[in-house]
C-alpha cells in the first residue's frame, strides 16, 4: 500500500495532499499517481455518465475541461479553501464534489 499507517506522518493521500510542498521527490512522485488515477476515474465516470444518456460531469473540451492531475489539483486546492472542513474526508471525494462545485451539472 502506498499510504502506510505511521503515527504522525503523512497516513493519507489527502494528508499528502495538504503538505505537498514539503514532500520528498519520492512522497511526490506517489501523490502525483494518485492524483493521475483520481484523474482518470473521473474520466471513466464521465463516460458512463455520457453512455447512459445522462450529462458528463465536465466536458472533455472546451472552458469546462479537465485537462490533467495538475487542473485537478488546482481545483482541489479551490475547493478546500472554500470549505476547509473537507480536510477530513477521503482526497477522492472531494475530488469529485470539487468538480461537481466547479462545474456544475
Amino acid at each position: 500500500m502506498f499510504f502506510k499507517k505511521n503515527p504522525g506522518k503523512l497516513d493519507t493521500p489527502m494528508d499528502q495532499f495538504l503538505a505537498r510542498q514539503d514532500l520528498t521527490v519520492d512522497q511526490r512522485a506517489v501523490l502525483d499517481v494518485y492524483m493521475t488515477g483520481v484523474a482518470h476515474a473521473l474520466a471513466g465516470t464521465n463516460a458512463i455518465l455520457k453512455r447512459n444518456g445522462k450529462d458528463p460531469i465536465y466536458d472533455a473540451t472546451g472552458e469546462r475541461a479537465l485537462q490533467d492531475a495538475r487542473h485537478l489539483e488546482a481545483l482541489l486546492e479551490e475547493f478546500l479553501k472554500q470549505r476547509p472542513d473537507m480536510k477530513k474526508q477521503p482526497l477522492s471525494v472531494c475530488a469529485v464534489l470539487a468538480l461537481l462545485s466547479r462545474y456544475p451539472v
